[in-house]
């Protein structure tokens, strides 16, 4: 074949190749990711609905299936994507893979891990391989992260289909093992080749994702205001001071991951454990942030105290899984710019004033303060934090130039 049909002879991408951007097949696989962060955060909402804190760490497991899904395909599509069309029908099988997954997290919470969600990975990794077994075959000096890629994720396929079989009693141990072979096998697989990554591309791909998880505090925030407006007899003041008390705290949190120059820090720093901290740590700040996209459904529940139905929702219970949440996300993105960028002496600072006004906004809402008011109180958190990193920025863009 030859011109747009031939298939590329697959090569490892320059990991300082610049203007190295997402492509529009990237952000066409991310809509998929649209569909399954909504369905773990609905879940979420539901069983904080019902007090069920033991739904956060089905949660916290539903969330690890679908990133550890869009983790493999972003960190090789980084690495190699040579865009033929045999490359582009690869995806669309992953992303038709990632469908039965996101299928699976709808029923995740009532159901636990499925046929469907363990059929969805195999078409996923099924498709991958076969682009590993390209750079297997074409790129000799990544012979051996191809061949072990190979081989780790097959192996994990076939012990999850196994885990179907599983007496039930011993599902839920097998299931944690599982997962920590699943953060395992990279490590393994690219142990010599981990650098094989672009930083800017690899920070961009990071920070779209974050803008799909934020979506969810958008959504929360539209349920807010449509719900007030429905249940409130005196709507208009209520909606406005409401409603721009959550778009602020959402645009405080985008704010201030994006004040993180991950691209540059990546650059800069850019050791082979990179790939593992920064992919792993921004595990628990996607999980916090759509967390707190379904903590934010609970605030209408709470503030529309004429409805009795909703009585079960108080203010003080709201604001308490709303700032538990606010605060794990500050604290994780505390910690990886910390550990990322190793001269800046200024996140335990930050974090501390922070940790400090998201506590005195709670016990302000235990005293009678209404939830919105705590709400306004607590931007100050994140506000904060924004304030330390640009400053600390400056000094590192001083020691970049």
């Amino acid at each position: 074949m030859s011109g747009r049909f031939a298939i590329k002879k697959i090569r490892a991408r320059d990991p300082n190749e610049p203007n190295r951007t997402s492509t529009t097949l990237e952000l066409l696989f991310d809509l998929v990711y649209v569909i399954a962060v909504s369905a773990a955060a609905s879940g979420f909402h539901e069983r904080l609905s019902e007090h069920d804190f033991s739904g956060f760490l089905t949660f916290v497991i539903a969330f690890f299936i679908l990133w550890n899904a869009w983790t493999s395909f972003t960190w090789f599509a980084s690495g190699y994507d040579p865009d033929d069309w045999y490359y582009r029908l690869s995806v669309m099988l992953q992303m038709f893979g990632s469908l039965m997954i996101a299928a699976n997290i709808n029923q995740f919470f009532e159901q636990g891990l499925t046929w469907i969600g363990v059929t969805g990975y195999a078409i996923m990794r099924l498709s991958l391989c076969s682009q590993w077994w390209r750079v297997y075959r074409q790129v000799p000096d990544h012979k051996k992260v191809a061949g072990r890629s190979m081989v780790g994720l097959l192996t994990l396929q076939a012990i999850w289909i196994s885990w179907l079989f599983l007496p039930a009693s011993i599902q839920t141990p097998a299931l944690f093992v599982f997962i920590l072979a699943e953060l395992l096998m990279p490590v393994w697989a690219r142990a010599e080749h981990s650098n094989n990554w672009n930083p800017v591309h690899i920070a961009e791909r990071y920070g779209l994702f974050t803008i799909i998880v934020l979506g969810e505090g958008v959504v929360g925030v539209s349920k807010s205001v449509q719900y007030f407006l429905s249940n409130s007899a005196d709507a208009a003041g209520p909606i406005i001071v409401l409603g721009l008390s959550l778009v602020s705290l959402v645009f405080a949190l985008w704010w201030l991951y994006f004040n993180v120059p991950f691209d540059t820090i990546l650059k800069k720093e850019h050791h082979r454990h990179d790939l593992f901290l920064f992919g792993y740590g921004h595990f628990f700040i996607f999980a916090t942030l759509a967390g707190l996209g379904s903590a934010l459904n609970l605030v209408n529940e709470s503030s529309a105290a004429s409805n009795t139905v909703l009585s079960m929702h108080s203010q003080p219970y709201a604001m308490g899984v709303l700032m538990s949440l606010l605060a794990m996300f500050l604290l994780a993105l505390a910690l990886l710019r910390a550990l990322m960028y190793r001269q800046s002496k200024h996140n335990v600072i930050a974090f501390t004033i922070a940790l400090a006004i998201i506590s005195v906004s709670y016990w302000a809402v235990t005293q009678n303060l209404p939830i919105t008011y705590g709400i306004w109180l607590s931007l100050l958190a994140p506000i904060t934090m924004i304030g330390y990193f640009h400053r600390n920025n400056k000094l590192l863009q001083n020691k970049s130039s």
